[in-house]
């Protein structure tokens, strides 16, 4: 089984950090790091807490390309939502090339690793059933990774608006599916504002049935392109 491990890949956006060549062409949009606020929403109700389900989870996300070598690009993906004692966190790093068809299209592929964990903070529950007893302090939950295929293209629908659609593909034991809609809106040279919604169905094995799990992320923030 693959291990991914985030702090690894912390040289990676320090390296990021260095870049200073910044392109207003859909091909500059290999370049960059960006993250804000995270909203995930499901299609049923998942519990949170003691006696307590939800349908949302907030949180952040993070993100950092980087066009390393001609058009070759390294990319992590971060996201980490919560509710109550509930933690949801998923990562994606990869490897890609895109080929530019003008100076405002380009399509890409990204092969890499994913990985979800999702964890119940034990301490809550203890807290909320007014247990005490040590040894249920910690957390449980579950985690897993698995190799990620993804397409997508990069295009200016105006100078200042890039638009990225994707589709994502996961080998987990029961596939999982992404479908992404990337907005960045250029304020500054170097600086610009993101809206971006994506779609992820993950089926879920439970009791030898599988479960479709279906959620819906929304995500603003900033970013910072070299």
């Amino acid at each position: 089984m693959l291990v991914l491990n985030v702090k690894k890949y912390t040289p990676l956006l320090a390296v990021i950090l260095t870049a200073t060549s910044f392109n207003t062409s859909a091909n500059s949009g290999y370049d960059f790091i960006s993250g804000g606020f995270q909203l995930s929403s499901f299609d049923e109700y998942i519990p949170t807490a003691l006696g307590k389900s939800y349908d949302y989870t907030t949180g952040y996300y993070l993100r950092g390309s980087w066009n390393f070598y001609n058009n070759f690009f390294a990319e992590v993906r971060h996201d980490s939502t919560s509710k109550d004692s509930l933690s949801i966190t998923q990562t994606t790093a990869g490897l890609g090339y895109f080929h530019p068809f003008t100076d405002s299209f380009s399509l890409y592929g990204l092969v890499g690793v994913d990985e979800i964990d999702v964890q119940f903070d034990i301490n809550k529950f203890v807290h909320q059933a007014d247990i005490s007893i040590s040894s249920m302090n910690g957390y449980v939950g579950a985690k897993d990774n698995a190799l990620t295929v993804e397409l997508g293209a990069k295009f200016n629908v105006l100078d200042a608006w890039q638009i990225e659609p994707a589709i994502r593909m996961a080998d987990y034991d029961e596939k999982m599916y992404e479908l992404r809609l990337a907005n960045t809106i250029r304020i500054t040279k170097n600086i610009g504002l993101e809206a971006n919604f994506a779609h992820r169905a993950l089926g879920a094995n439970t009791f030898g049935q599988v479960q479709n799990i279906r959620e819906m992320n929304y995500q603003v923030g900033m970013r910072y392109t070299f």
